[in-house]
């Protein structure tokens, strides 16, 4: 089976490529200008390739032997940086926005969401992008305007900041890849880096937990207040549980099957339910109408509801848990790393917990990992008892 000709370049694949009849070469998927040849005598040559005014470079970047991946890629970006002048080729009138459109047409719709919602990429384009750069000619938009655009977005966070980046990216390198009728050669954004990534470890302690269940019983959408307890007590993604159906309950034996088209890992998962949350969908389906959600909703286009943000702000508050720090107050994503932190706290087996938690490795599962500060305590005051 012959090796693709396109994938992301690491070292350990680079070395792993071994010559063939004839002179092969490859393309990076992190950046579509960044070639590798491989001659018939194994010899491998990085170059950068795209074009200026409809004239196409090939330039040489140096051996593979001699140089990493990482120079490579930021020769190649050097490259193309300076020879572009800052200027992009287009066709006439052609403009963000149409660029990503034809991405979102030919790439994005074509990558299965779970419960066909639309693709985050798209979404924070959307939010973010389109306003404020989607109706600007791609000629118009410089290395300088793309960054300008990027700093600007840094006060949303590192999140919104990252996705937009990687979603406008994406779609620059799509169209230069594959619209090969569109004179676009240069990535504008491909100067613009990633924020670093906060490692968060947020977890409620028992007492939060109880405070914002009472915060909860204030608010007044139930349905989305349930939305939330129910992530508390299973440990699952808010999306499984929004699009959670009656067929999917198993009364009998307390337990949830989650169908594998609404899996990250296209799995079905079975999950144990606790008593309250078999007691709360059991009020639920003593009021339920004739839809298959549980959280049905006749205002969403999906059929079961949508959204929670404003509520899970108010509980919070509510809570004494609210803090202008965002790495400090919770977020719904907490109560999936509340509910797999308790159970290793307790002395669960990780494996128990990577089930329970629906993950097809332990190293997800020890993302969730965080240690009792109390235990903490208890082990620096034990180390020290002797003196």
């Amino acid at each position: 089976m012959k090796q693709s000709t396109k994938f992301k370049f690491t070292e350990i694949r680079i070395k792993s490529l071994k010559p063939e009849l004839k002179t092969r070469t490859y393309s990076d998927q992190s950046l579509c200008n960044l070639k590798l040849t491989v001659t018939s005598q194994g010899t491998k040559t990085y170059y950068v390739r795209f074009k200026v005014k409809n004239k196409p470079i090939n330039h040489r970047l140096g051996d593979a032997s001699q140089i990493l991946v990482d120079e490579a890629r930021s020769r190649a970006v050097n490259y193309i940086n300076f020879t572009s002048d800052l200027r992009l080729e287009q066709e006439t009138g052609l403009t963000v926005n149409d660029v990503f459109n034809l991405y979102q047409e030919n790439e994005l719709s074509k990558r299965a969401t779970i419960a066909g919602r639309t693709h985050a990429l798209e979404v924070s384009y959307n939010k973010h992008l389109k306003q404020r750069i989607g109706k600007r000619f791609v000629a118009e938009v410089t290395r300088k305007v793309a960054k300008e655009l990027f700093v600007d977005l840094e006060i949303l966070g590192y999140s919104v900041h990252n996705r937009c980046l990687t979603a406008i990216k994406s779609a620059f390198n799509y169209v230069i890849e594959y619209e090969d009728d569109i004179n676009l050669s240069i990535n504008p954004f491909l100067s613009v880096t990633k924020m670093t990534e906060v490692q968060r470890s947020r977890y409620l302690t028992h007492e939060e937990a109880k405070r914002l269940l009472s915060a909860l019983d204030k608010e007044n959408n139930q349905d989305v207040a349930d939305v939330y307890r129910i992530a508390l007590f299973t440990g699952a993604r808010l999306s499984n549980v929004k699009t959670m159906q009656w067929q999917e309950i198993n009364f009998s034996n307390n337990q949830w099957l989650i169908p594998a088209t609404n899996t990250k890992t296209n799995k079905v998962y079975e999950l144990p339910l606790h008593r309250f949350v078999i007691d709360l969908l059991i009020k639920r389906r003593s009021r339920a109408s004739d839809s298959p959600f549980v959280f049905a909703s006749k205002t969403s286009k999906y059929g079961y509801v949508t959204g929670g943000d404003p509520i899970w702000k108010s509980a919070i508050k509510k809570a004494d848990l609210y803090h202008e720090n965002p790495n400090i107050r919770p977020r719904p994503h907490d109560l999936r790393r509340t509910f797999a932190t308790w159970q290793l706290q307790a002395g669960t087996d990780i494996s128990v917990v990577c089930k329970a938690l629906c993950h097809t490795s332990l190293k997800h599962t020890m993302v969730y990992a965080h240690t009792n500060f109390d235990q903490v305590r208890d082990s620096v005051n034990k180390a020290f008892s002797g003196l």
